[in-house]
């Protein structure tokens, strides 16, 4: 924590002071400025920034936007968010920072086990390819099977009322009505008029 290798100027540490927190090493807590979520803030090189950006930036350099693909954020190991020795912090994803934290996110990664038991083993985890959420597969066959019953069993007490005209309107009667090959109902007026308008376009190339 040597003001030398941070090459930070004497108002930085003013704002310092240094604790033992529980870490291997003592924090060093900013004094100034806080925001409600707990970091530091400090005016440098012409804009605010984090306090624990500006120690982690003398010490290491300039922080990069993406790591890995991902936003690169600077870490507290030491788990104290108005820490500002560099010694305790360490560039990371965004992903990795949100499953150190104690967040819902980082709570469901440690769940080994599904709600109902299952495990989320490798064959039995299904990841979210926007949300990175874990799913079990076993829940997943079983929630589709469900839902597979109960839309068979709807059909079956509410079902679709017989068609009587086609789209047009024109009625499924014994004359206008026959079948295709499917099993489907077509309507002979509406094959008709089809039929009549490829003609035409046919006859006019």
């Amino acid at each position: 924590m040597t003001k030398l290798i941070l090459g930070l100027p004497e108002r930085f540490w003013a704002k310092t002071r240094i604790e033992d927190r529980g870490y291997n090493t003592p924090c060093l807590t900013w004094t100034a400025y806080v925001l409600p979520n707990g970091y530091g803030r400090f005016g440098w090189q012409g804009e605010v920034r984090g306090a624990h950006t500006v120690a982690y930036a003398a010490r290491h350099g300039a922080i990069p936007k993406r790591l890995d693909g991902d936003r690169a954020v600077v870490d507290h190991l030491c788990r104290n968010r108005d820490c500002v020795n560099a010694d305790h912090l360490e560039l990371v994803t965004n992903r990795v920072n949100i499953l150190r934290g104690e967040t819902v996110m980082a709570a469901n990664a440690a769940k080994t086990h599904c709600p109902r038991g299952h495990e989320y083993t490798p064959e039995n985890t299904y990841v979210h390819p926007t949300s990175g959420g874990r799913h079990c597969r076993i829940c997943m066959k079983a929630g589709r099977e469900k839902r597979s019953v109960e839309e068979k069993a709807e059909r079956r007490a509410n079902p679709k009322p017989e068609m009587t005209h086609c789209r047009k309107g024109h009625p499924y009667d014994s004359e206008n009505l026959r079948f295709n090959k499917a099993g489907a109902k077509v309507c002979r007026a509406c094959a008709s008029e089809a039929s009549r308008r490829h003609r035409q376009r046919k006859h006019s190339l």
